[in-house]
């Protein structure tokens, strides 16, 4: 699941779809824990984690789910 930060008041606050909470058995009151992973900084992608694959043959890039799923 994704969700925006936005201003709320004073502070900032995170929205999630109703749908999402219902899916999840979180209703309004309870204690949750929240891992935070910042997807994107100043408009851009962070595209560092991506593995990087190699191979001289020029077919490679057509096999690519060899790669990715063995």
């Amino acid at each position: 699941m994704y969700a925006k930060v936005r201003r709320w008041g004073n502070g900032l606050a995170l929205r999630v779809h109703k749908k999402d909470l219902e899916s999840a058995g979180v209703g309004e009151g309870d204690v949750v824990q929240v891992e935070l992973i910042r997807l994107r900084e100043s408009g851009r992608l962070d595209l560092r984690s991506l593995p990087v694959f190699e191979d001289e043959d020029p077919r490679a890039s057509v096999r690519h789910d060899r790669y990715l799923y063995g």
